[in-house]
């Protein structure tokens, strides 16, 4: 027997012990099942009653980081959201100064065009 379970046999009646065995096989069994810890309190009857209840274990499945195999910058394909049949046409930027009425004049900031630009009425 454990010795840390004979306080539990000193405190309750003799006649009661089978009982105690009892509960106390139930109690490891659920401490076994659930991987939870337990305050109890027992009667001078044998019964035992759960007080309180740790939390449960972490789950086994937790996310751990895992550090991709490519370095992004040896492979900038491999780290893009866009999906792939979308990346082909946004590869080329295309930039029609007739629809957008923006133009670059040399390495300047670009600005409105100044044929297209009217001033407005007095």
């Amino acid at each position: 027997m454990n010795p840390n379970l004979r306080t539990h046999f000193d405190f309750v009646v003799p006649l009661f012990w089978p009982w105690l065995v009892w509960n106390l096989l139930r109690l490891a069994r659920w401490h076994a099942r659930s991987g939870r810890e337990a305050l109890c309190r027992v009667d001078q009857y044998g019964n035992i009653r759960i007080v309180l209840i740790s939390d449960p274990p972490p789950p086994d499945d937790l996310y751990v980081y895992e550090a991709p195999r490519i370095a992004a910058w040896a492979h900038p394909a491999c780290c893009s959201d866009v999906p792939a049949f979308l990346r082909a046409e946004s590869a080329e930027v295309r930039h029609s100064p007739d629809k957008s009425g923006m133009v670059t004049h040399g390495h300047d900031m670009a600005g409105p065009d100044p044929a297209l630009h009217v001033p407005g009425p007095p």
